[in-house]
């Protein structure tokens, strides 16, 4: 879709915050988006048609690929990879050296902790209330 969008004479558009925290020597493809409260650490690479949402840690010699949406407070630690097409749900993180594969959804609040396998979901686990209601455990009611 861009190399149709650049043949018709359209240059795609990128957008850095200035209240972003993006460190010199970052490479950033075309037609990214950097909101607010971002860091990127030294070395990162980061494709084309990439868009890291507010209050994300890019850690450094990481490597983002195309099509990637980062939501809003991911960390991607040092010497990680997230391959093309990947989705990183709300406070996901992927630890220091581990690769998510191509094509992968992280919910909400998942910790990847090893390497994963291309075109597959990584749900976050179901949240169970405890046996102790919040008015009990608070002393507020009986």
């Amino acid at each position: 879709m861009a190399a149709a969008a650049r043949a018709k004479g359209y240059r795609l558009a990128s957008y850095f915050s200035g209240r972003a925290f993006i460190w010199r020597n970052v490479t950033f493809g075309e037609h990214c988006f950097v909101f607010e409260n971002n860091v990127v650490q030294p070395f990162v690479k980061v494709g084309a048609n990439v868009v890291l949402w507010s209050g994300n840690h890019i850690g450094h010699h990481s490597v983002i690929r195309d099509n990637c949406f980062i939501s809003s407070h991911v960390v991607v630690s040092g010497f990680a990879e997230v391959g093309e097409n990947c989705f990183l749900g709300v406070n996901s993180s992927v630890a220091n050296d581990v690769k998510v594969a191509a094509d992968c959804w992280l919910g909400p609040g998942v910790a990847v902790t090893r390497d994963t396998e291309a075109g597959k979901i990584y749900p976050a686990g179901k949240t169970e209330p405890a046996k102790v209601g919040s008015l009990r455990f608070f002393k507020v009611a009986g």
